[in-house]
């Protein structure tokens, strides 16, 4: 059957129209994925559209499900500086630019990101020390909200105990450092408090607001008879480890740091850190991004170990014991 001009050209312009429609249709989705830290370097005043940010763990785990960096996914990457105002800024603009998923690293950053997406659908993966404290999450069997990730394990404050009862003879009495102004704050104490009955040890709170308070709380723990320290989690604790196992050794009073390395560096006896829950949350996004999953729908992981760091000069110089099933139990050993 032999079409006119007309038709022929009509014929090839739909054709033509099908050929552009399944071609665009057959390009790979690009994905949106933010990444937020509380901590990190933050970026100059005025410097240039923010990057994808340095390599990470999570997007090479991402990479092993598909998910390319400059081939179907673009990062955006903003580190707060452990400034609330700028990281508040920050979640923001994730939002604005419109990411199809948001990873959010600490609590103050959960805390922005939980501000900046009220009235949208955007799922946030999180790390955090207690988000039902911090109120980005509802419940830890369903989230209820577009949060959804990991936190401590739940026995975290039975352990920071546990590490002063074994070392210290005759434990009875352990002072921590306290800051009421950081959302976990309030219920880590509950926690301890609760651990430390049952260990038949009784917690002394010391509000510590600011670095030059230091100090008069560690030497008035000593004169009350103090046993030995818990660190609170808290920036300020967290930024100033070295001069916290400093007073440590000054005091003769061996510290636990509850989510900080530094202070067992810095001369404490002991610290626990954030678990490696990486693998977990790239298996989340993953069902997050391919409709899967819902963040409301999902429990908060709490089953990571958290990584025990052991400074054994310092329990020398203090002139503890630490029994070797502990030392065994430490993921890194300071000798």
């Amino acid at each position: 059957m032999m079409l006119s001009n007309r038709a022929a050209a009509r014929a090839i312009v739909v054709a033509g129209g099908l050929w552009l429609a399944t071609t665009v249709y057959a390009q790979p989705r690009i994905y949106r994925i933010g990444i937020i830290t509380f901590a990190g370097t933050a970026a100059p005043a005025g410097a240039a559209e923010p990057s994808g940010g340095p390599p990470m763990p999570i997007k090479d785990l991402l990479a092993q499900r598909g998910y390319v960096e400059g081939r179907n996914v673009v990062y955006r990457y903003h580190a707060g500086g452990r400034d609330e105002a700028l990281t508040a800024k920050y979640a923001k603009d994730l939002v604005d630019w419109k990411a199809d998923l948001v990873i959010s690293q600490m609590t103050n950053a959960d805390i922005a990101m939980k501000k900046a997406t009220e009235g949208t659908t955007i799922p946030v993966v999180f790390w955090s020390t207690d988000p039902m404290a911090a109120g980005v999450v509802k419940g830890w069997d369903k989230s209820g909200t577009n949060f959804t990730g990991f936190a401590y394990e739940p026995t975290w404050a039975l352990q920071q105990v546990r590490v002063l009862k074994l070392v210290v003879p005759n434990l009875k009495t352990i002072g921590h450092l306290y800051n009421h102004t950081y959302a976990p704050a309030a219920n880590v104490l509950r926690d301890l408090r609760a651990e430390a009955r049952l260990l038949g040890v009784e917690i002394t709170v010391h509000e510590t607001l600011r670095k030059e308070e230091f100090e008069p709380a560690i030497a008035a723990m000593q004169a009350e008879g103090a046993g030995g320290i818990l660190v609170g989690p808290h920036e300020l604790f967290n930024t100033n480890g070295s001069t916290l196992g400093a007073l440590s050794l000054k005091y003769k009073l061996p510290m636990v740091g509850c989510c900080q390395v530094s202070i067992a560096r810095g001369g404490g006896l002991a610290s626990f850190s954030p678990p490696n829950g990486w693998p977990a949350m790239a298996e989340r996004i993953d069902l997050i991004l391919k409709g899967q999953a819902r963040p409301e729908d999902l429990p908060i992981l709490r089953t990571f170990a958290s990584p025990l760091t052991l400074n054994l000069r310092t329990a020398a110089s203090l002139g503890l014991t630490v029994p070797e099933s502990l030392v065994q139990e430490a993921q890194q050993v300071i000798r």
